[in-house]
């Protein structure tokens, strides 16, 4: 099954859009789109160009370049993924200077807290941190991926700290008596059959391999 972004058609409709939003990498397939495809999507549009970079840490993929020339793009991030500030709920925007005049103007009071702004602070001022935060995770990732391929499942290429996987629907009730809580899609959907894994620390994989190890393997 292709799940990848149909790159020509996207770009057609981006023509005529207002706003476009592309998530790169895409979540929750993991398809990580090249510099020169964002590039030229943004110059094919006429409307707003918003670059979702959640995982741009672990891709190393970004449209930041472009804002100097292309007034139309708008680049957000969070401290969720890479910097483990999933509960600070902290995000940021990067513009040119009349997108960004137009969100400081709609930018509620009190956005975020004084403690999660303490902790953004704190946390931007570790990349060393952050950086080997990513190597572990880039890490895991490649050997989850191998693992579960090793047990005869389809696994997406991903650029970000989960894996897409062809499981069938009836493997995450049987994880979920196992404690392991997974990704699942809407029965009808094109991935209906696949669950999202989240690439935790090395322990944590092993438990997940391990039920699907055993979730696999016929019994009596």
């Amino acid at each position: 099954m292709d799940l990848r972004v149909d790159r020509q058609p996207f770009l057609d409709r981006a023509r005529r859009a207002r706003l476009t939003w592309l998530s790169n990498p895409n979540n929750p397939t993991g398809e990580l789109l090249t510099f020169d495809y964002v590039e030229a999507l943004a110059g094919a549009t006429a409307g707003i160009l918003v670059l979702d970079e959640a995982y741009y840490e672990m891709s190393g993929v970004t449209g930041l370049p472009l804002i100097d020339r292309m007034p139309n793009v708008v680049v957000v991030r969070t401290l969720s993924k890479a910097f483990g500030l999933a509960g600070a709920r902290v995000g940021y925007a990067l513009a040119g200077p009349a997108i960004s005049e137009a969100l400081r103007r709609v930018r509620p009071p009190g956005s975020i807290s004084v403690l999660s702004a303490a902790l953004a602070v704190e946390s931007l001022t570790d990349l060393k941190g952050m950086r080997e935060r990513v190597e572990r995770i880039t890490s895991e990732r490649t050997r989850l991926q191998n693992e579960l391929a090793g047990l005869g499942l389809e696994v997406r290429e991903s650029a970000a700290n989960f894996l897409l996987v062809r499981a069938g629907r009836r493997l995450a009730p049987v994880l979920l008596r196992s404690g392991l809580v997974v990704r699942t899609f809407p029965a009808g959907s094109l991935l209906a059959d696949f669950i999202r894994v989240t690439v935790r620390l090395p322990q944590e994989n092993d438990r997940l391999i391990a039920a699907l190890q055993a979730a696999k393997t016929p019994t009596g």
